[in-house]
């Protein structure tokens, strides 16, 4: 009975599948009173599977609010950790119940792997390099919290590029998620679709003049929703408002 329950649940996730996404949020502001509303909303419209983080989940240094976590839709939260949880990073994982802070998680169709930044990401790289060879889900998706390429004030990571892009195309990832700059954008580099997601309700900030590889640029509070259509991936940024920012559709069978 305990298989067939399982099984029924892969199933229902793999077809009707649903998470959120929000990077640098964890600020005492309006704009994260907003998201963590449209959350809820969106929730409600149509169940999440679970909401996951780019890291910045508490200003300045990372200690817990737990209020900011009431605030949230009532699902699973798998959280990455940025610089400004560094500080308090052991509270951090008490809290989620996590080993340490970077691991995996499968949903259905879409195999999460959470990375560290702050931490030994060569060491990382190892650990991502077996389990981008093991996985077995139909899509595979890097969450971490400095973007590998962003138009933002802080802007993309020659070192992350230098150190995780061969694995990247190695294993054709389809998509990258990262926050550390607070706007949201989408950038198409080969294969990979990278998105910065940092407008999760810290203060926003303006951009550089967008990158060659930018598709999509908003400054502006968001979440983004991804969602497992057949054989493909959709993805939607939304404003507190509900108004979508950006959209757009990975294919299995893409170049």
């Amino acid at each position: 009975m305990r298989k067939l329950l399982f099984l029924l649940l892969s199933l229902g996730l793999a077809f009707g599948q649903r998470v959120a996404v929000i990077g640098d949020w964890g600020q005492d502001t309006l704009g994260r009173a907003q998201v963590a509303s449209l959350l809820r909303a969106e929730h409600a419209r149509k169940p999440l599977a679970a909401l996951f983080t780019a890291g910045d989940n508490f200003y300045p240094r990372g200690q817990v609010v737990e209020r900011f976590l009431q605030e949230l839709p009532p699902v699973p939260l798998y959280p990455a950790f940025g610089n400004h949880d560094a500080p308090h990073l052991e509270e951090q994982l008490q809290r989620f119940h996590l080993e340490r802070p970077y691991y995996h998680v499968r949903l259905g169709a879409i195999e999460f792997l959470i990375l560290y930044t702050e931490g030994d990401l060569r060491a990382q790289r190892a650990w991502l390099a077996q389990a981008l060879s093991r996985a077995q889900a139909p899509w595979r998706v890097v969450v971490l919290h400095r973007p590998l390429y962003s138009s933002g004030l802080h802007g993309g990571s020659p070192g992350l590029r230098s150190l995780l892009e061969p694995l990247l195309r190695q294993h054709r990832v389809p998509l990258v998620l990262a926050g550390h700059d607070h706007h949201y954008e989408r950038l198409q580099v080969g294969y990979t679709t990278h998105l910065v997601v940092g407008g999760g309700g810290a203060s926003l900030y303006p951009t550089k003049p967008p990158s060659p590889y930018t598709r999509a640029l908003v400054v502006a509070h968001h979440a983004l929703f991804l969602e497992v259509e057949g054989e493909s991936l959709l993805g939607y940024a939304l404003d507190p408002g509900g108004q979508v920012l950006d959209r757009f559709v990975l294919k299995q069978d893409s170049p």
